[in-house]
C-alpha cells in the first residue's frame, strides 16, 4: 500500500510499496478514503511524541470503507462507511468506570502506539470496536466532512466541562479550525453572543465566513477591554483558550463574569514558563476554572450527530484538499495557517 512513514523528527517519507496491515481476526481493515492533518500531526512531526516510536504511520482524524473483515467479526460488514475515534481506552480502569474514558490510564491511540491514518489502509482492533469509537457514517455524509468528528468530539468535551447553556455569552481565543468549532457547537447550544479572539489577520479573514457576532483583532486592541465593552462590564459566562498561550490564559480569568467559568483548551509548548494566575479573582469572583483534553467515545457520537444534523457545518473549515503525496505541503500549510483543515485522501 502507499503510506506515509514518520521516519524521525522532520522527516516524512512517501512509500508507495509499504506492506499492507494484517487482518486482525476479530477486527477489520480500514480503507482510509479521508484523513485530516490535526496541529498535533505537526507538533509530532517536529518535536516527537513518547507514544510514537519512529519509523511510524501517524494521523488520527480518519474516514474510510470496512475493506476486510476479520473471521470473528460481526459488527461491521465490507463496504460500511465507518469514522474512527482516535483514542481507544480500556473500558475497565477508575476512569473508564466512571465514564471519563479519555483519562483512561491504559489509553491507547490511533496515530500513536497504533498505526495511523497517513496511509491506504490501516487495522482497526478488537479494542477499538469494544470502545464504540468506530461509528456508521450517514450515508448523506461526505467523507471529508466524517472525519472531522474527531477533532469535533474533543471539542464536545470541552463544552460539556464548561456547561454552556442557552442565552450565554461565549468567549473563545484563537480561531484556529478548533476555536472555530467552538464557535459552531457553542451557537448550536444556544450560545446568544459569541467573541472571538485571534492575533492572526490571515486566520482573522477566514473567520469572518463563520456565525461569530464579534471579531477581536488582538493586535490592534486589547481582548480584555473588548469583552468587558461587549459584556457591559460583567465579562463572559463562559471563556475557551483554544490557543497555546500562557498570556491569553491569564487574561481569561478576568474576562469571566463572577461565577462564570474558564476552559484552558489550548495546551502549551514545552518548557513554557511558569503563568501567573491571580487567584483572588477566582476566588472573589467564584470563577470556575478548568483544562479539557481528548475525548470519550459518548462525545464522539454527539460529534457525529451534530455533524449529521448539520448544526455544525464542519465542511467550511475544509480549505484544501490534497493527495496523501502531498503531506509535506499539507503540514507546511497548517504550520503556517495558511489552512484550517487540510483532508489527504490516499487514493
Amino acid at each position: 500500500m502507499k503510506a506515509v512513514i514518520f521516519e524521525s523528527l522532520d522527516n516524512m517519507v512517501v512509500k508507495e510499496n509499504f506492506p499492507d496491515p494484517k487482518l486482525p481476526e476479530d477486527g477489520f481493515i480500514l480503507k482510509v478514503e479521508s484523513v485530516a492533518i490535526c496541529g498535533s500531526d505537526v507538533r509530532i512531526f517536529h518535536r516527537g511524541h513518547t507514544n510514537v516510536k519512529p519509523p511510524h504511520i501517524i494521523g488520527h482524524e480518519v474516514a474510510g470503507t470496512v475493506y476486510k473483515v476479520g473471521e470473528k467479526t460481526t459488527e461491521f460488514k465490507e463496504g460500511e462507511r465507518v469514522v474512527l475515534g482516535a483514542d481507544v481506552p480500556c473500558g475497565k480502569c477508575f476512569y473508564c468506570l466512571r465514564g471519563h474514558q479519555n483519562n483512561c490510564t491504559n489509553l491507547i491511540s490511533f496515530g500513536y502506539q497504533l498505526q495511523g491514518g497517513f496511509a491506504q489502509f490501516m487495522a482497526v482492533p478488537r479494542e477499538a470496536i469494544n470502545a464504540k469509537i468506530v461509528q456508521k457514517i450517514p450515508e448523506h455524509l461526505s467523507f471529508d466532512e466524517a472525519c472531522l468528528t474527531e477533532p469535533l468530539a474533543c471539542v464536545v468535551n470541552g463544552q460539556e466541562l464548561s456547561k454552556i447553556h442557552s442565552g450565554d455569552t461565549v468567549v473563545i481565543i484563537g480561531a484556529g479550525p478548533i476555536g472555530l468549532m467552538h464557535a459552531m457547537l457553542a451557537r448550536a447550544k444556544g450560545a446568544i453572543k459569541i467573541i472571538l479572539s485571534e492575533i492572526a489577520e490571515k486566520r482573522l479573514e477566514m473567520a469572518k465566513k463563520f456565525d461569530i457576532d464579534v471579531l477581536i483583532d488582538a493586535n490592534r486592541e486589547d481582548p480584555l477591554e473588548a469583552v468587558l465593552r461587549e459584556t457591559e462590564g460583567l465579562g463572559a459566562d463562559v471563556v475557551i483558550v483554544a490557543a497555546p498561550s500562557g498570556d491569553a490564559q491569564a487574561q481569561a480569568i478576568y474576562m469571566a463574569r463572577n461565577l462564570g467559568s474558564v476552559n484552558f483548551f489550548g495546551g502549551l509548548p514545552p518548557n513554557t514558563k511558569e503563568i501567573p494566575i491571580n487567584t483572588n479573582r477566582i476566588h472573589y469572583k467564584e470563577v470556575f476554572v478548568h483544562g479539557s483534553h481528548g475525548s470519550s467515545p459518548k462525545d464522539n457520537a454527539l460529534a457525529l450527530k451534530f455533524i449529521a444534523s448539520g448544526q455544525v457545518q464542519v465542511g467550511k473549515l475544509i480549505t484544501h484538499i490534497l493527495p496523501l503525496d502531498k503531506i509535506n505541503e499539507g503540514l507546511n500549510l497548517v504550520e503556517t495557517r495558511e489552512a484550517l483543515k487540510v483532508i489527504l485522501k490516499p487514493w
